[in-house]
C-alpha cells in the first residue's frame, strides 16, 4: 500500500442481502479534499463509518496513517487490538449529519472531553485550545451555553471545532449541512471552506453540488456501493464519462 492518510482496499460491507460497499478502493493524500457524492443509499456514509470504525468491514483492507486498522487474509477480517484500534481512530473525526453534541455539556466542555479524557492532555491546554477553536467558528461566545441553546448551524459549527479538538489527520463530514435550513447553510460551508483553505485533509459527503465543485481537489461519484468514477470537479460535473454519472447529476443540477 501507499503512503496515504487514508487508504481502502478492496472494502466490503453488507447489511444482510443489501451491499453497502463493494470492492471499494480509494486512498487520501495529505491536504487532499475528496467530495464523495451519490444517490441516498449508494454507500457514502458506510464508507465513512467503515475509516472511522463505526462499522466493522466484511472483507478488504483500512490502513490510516501507513498503520493497517483492519487486515483481510485467509478469508477473514483481523482488527488491530481495542487500544490500538483507539489510537488509529483517534487520527481520524467525523461531523456527523446531526451534530451528536452532548446536550447536558457546555460547548466548551463538549470540545474538551476528548482531548482530556482520552488523550489526557492538561485540562487548561485544552480549555484555551477549546477557546481558540471556538473563535474559529466564529463561537466564542457560546462556550458557556449548552447545545439546546444554539440553532442547527452553531451546534454544526461546535461539532466542527468539536472534531477539530483531537488534532486529527483527516476530518470526515457525513452530509454535514443536510439537517439545517437553507439560510444557515451557508455559514456551515463557510467553516468547511476556510478549513479547506488551510489545508486540512478532509472527506466530504454532500449534496450541495456547488459546494463540492468550488471545495474539492477530488469527486468521487457512488453508486450501488461501488466508485463509478472519479476525478476533478471540473470533469466530473462538465464531462462525466458514464451514463449513470450523467443521469444523476441531471436529477440534481
Amino acid at each position: 500500500m501507499t503512503a496515504h492518510i487514508v487508504e481502502m482496499e478492496n472494502v466490503n460491507k453488507r447489511y444482510g442481502e443489501v451491499v453497502a460497499l463493494d470492492d471499494v478502493t480509494l486512498g487520501v493524500d495529505r491536504g487532499e479534499h475528496v467530495v464523495i457524492i451519490g444517490s441516498s443509499g449508494s454507500g457514502k456514509s458506510t464508507l465513512l463509518r467503515c475509516i472511522n470504525h463505526l462499522e466493522a468491514i466484511d472483507s478488504g483492507a483500512i490502513t490510516i496513517n501507513g498503520s493497517p486498522l483492519a487486515e483481510t487474509s485467509d478469508g477473514r477480517v483481523r482488527y488491530r487490538r481495542e487500544a490500538e484500534i483507539r489510537k488509529l481512530i483517534m487520527q481520524t473525526a467525523m461531523v456527523f449529519q446531526h451534530f451528536n453534541l452532548f446536550g447536558h455539556l457546555t460547548c466548551l466542555d463538549n470540545i474538551t472531553i476528548a482531548p482530556i479524557e482520552i488523550q489526557k492532555e492538561n485540562p487548561r491546554e485544552a480549555k484555551e485550545r477549546a477557546m481558540d477553536l471556538l473563535r474559529l467558528v466564529g463561537l466564542e461566545k457560546k462556550a458557556k451555553v449548552y447545545p439546546g441553546q444554539l440553532s442547527g448551524g452553531q451546534k454544526q459549527r461546535v461539532a466542527i471545532a468539536r472534531a477539530l479538538a483531537i488534532r486529527p489527520s483527516v476530518l470526515l463530514f457525513d452530509e454535514p449541512t443536510s439537517a439545517l435550513d437553507p439560510e444557515i447553510t451557508g455559514e456551515v460551508l463557510k467553516v468547511i471552506r476556510d478549513l479547506a483553505a488551510k489545508g486540512y485533509t478532509m472527506m466530504l459527503v454532500t449534496h450541495e453540488m456547488g459546494f463540492a465543485r468550488e471545495v474539492a481537489n477530488r469527486v468521487v461519484f457512488m453508486d450501488n456501493g461501488r466508485i463509478i468514477e472519479e476525478g476533478r470537479p471540473d470533469r466530473i460535473f462538465d464531462s462525466p464519462a458514464s451514463e449513470r454519472l450523467g443521469m444523476f447529476l441531471k436529477a440534481v443540477i
